[in-house]
């Protein structure tokens, strides 16, 4: 079995496609109402779907895709839903990456050569995958230990940047929102990986 089939059985059927900026866009549906982007993110398990900067209703997501950059507004919000210092935010959300290009479209779902793809995952599936890919690309994937923004900007955003698996446990908000069960783990994987 080569490496790629490794990884999809790792990643099993809970996974999405991811695409910025795809130029197919027209050939698919609009959410009905502004969402989250975790919502998104379970809805395009179903069916593919497009989301534009109008489509979210999210302010850290807005952030991650680079709509939207209040740093100082968003982390007092967060301060006053979770009573962590400002400053601890702040210094996080420092370590939070943004995409620093317009963003005109997210595409997501199962579509053809998507940019990245998310996954949720059971722990010891994690780390199957983990050592595999220490066996493939001696690296380790990135583990953001950080509670908010999690499928947006550390799954979906620095998967995109870095090219690298990431894995997350999860927010709040993507925990409610988003679908992701109590035993599943969050998990993008570049499609580099998957193309090979």
């Amino acid at each position: 079995m080569n490496y790629v089939s490794q990884i999809q059985n790792i990643l099993g059927d809970w996974q999405t496609g991811i695409k910025f900026n795809s130029i197919q866009s027209s050939e698919y549906n609009s959410p009905k109402k502004p969402m989250k982007f975790c919502e998104a993110v379970v809805d395009s398990l179903h069916t593919p779907l497009v989301i534009r900067k109008e489509d979210i209703d999210c302010v850290g997501a807005q952030r991650s895709f680079g709509f939207y950059r209040d740093d100082l507004k968003l982390a007092s919000q967060i301060t006053e839903e979770t009573n962590i210092p400002t400053k601890f935010i702040l210094n996080a959300l420092n370590e939070t990456p943004v995409i620093d290009h317009p963003v005109e479209n997210i595409l997501l779902g199962s579509i053809e050569n998507p940019d990245l793809k998310i996954a949720f995952v059971k722990p010891d599936k994690i780390t199957k995958l983990i050592l595999l890919y220490a066996a493939l690309f001696e690296e380790k994937p990135v583990i953001s230990p950080y509670f908010f923004m999690s499928i947006c900007g550390n799954i979906a955003v620095q998967t995109y940047i870095t090219n690298k698996i990431c894995i997350s446990f999860g927010c709040p908000e993507s925990r409610k929102h988003g679908g992701i069960l109590e035993d599943e783990i969050i998990v993008g994987i570049p499609n580099s990986l998957l193309n090979k």
